[in-house]
């Protein structure tokens, strides 16, 4: 499945996409760019009976949750206990601070993100089930 050009160097194919905005990216050069800033992604207007938090609710959070549990090629990847150890770590990033010594919950997103894109395609520890299980998951979603 190609994501079709990279957003920031207009070079070569996209291979990621940012978990945070839209943007497509090959290489975690152009993910770091200055060019890549979610200073610049709109802010979109949240919908009636949302917190005043200023995030947007996002009512088919559930539903594509539930889409991605239900999927049995996602069912079947998971028995995989390579993929359910990288995806721990990459969780244990996210959720724990004293791993990378990083309180901001954004800075730990990055680093999480960092390690994800080195097991994907292209990727310094690239992994055929990690890669293969983002695409589907990025499939069901997208």
């Amino acid at each position: 499945m190609s994501l079709g050009e990279c957003t920031v160097c207009l070079k070569e194919q996209a291979k990621y996409r940012c978990p945070k905005c839209p943007v497509k990216y090959c290489s975690l050069v152009c993910f770091k760019s200055p060019s890549h800033s979610h200073d610049v992604v709109e802010e979109t207007a949240a919908p009636q009976g949302s917190e005043k938090s200023g995030e947007p609710v996002k009512d088919d959070e559930p539903i594509i949750n539930q889409k991605i549990a239900n999927d049995p090629v996602i069912q079947s990847l998971l028995k995989y206990k390579s993929l359910q150890v990288h995806i721990a770590v990459i969780i244990k990033l996210l959720t724990d601070s004293s791993i990378t010594n990083e309180p901001l919950a954004e800075n730990r997103r990055e680093i999480a993100n960092m390690r994800l894109c080195d097991l994907r395609m292209g990727g310094a520890e690239e992994n055929e089930l990690v890669e293969e299980f983002v695409s589907r998951v990025i499939e069901l979603t997208g």
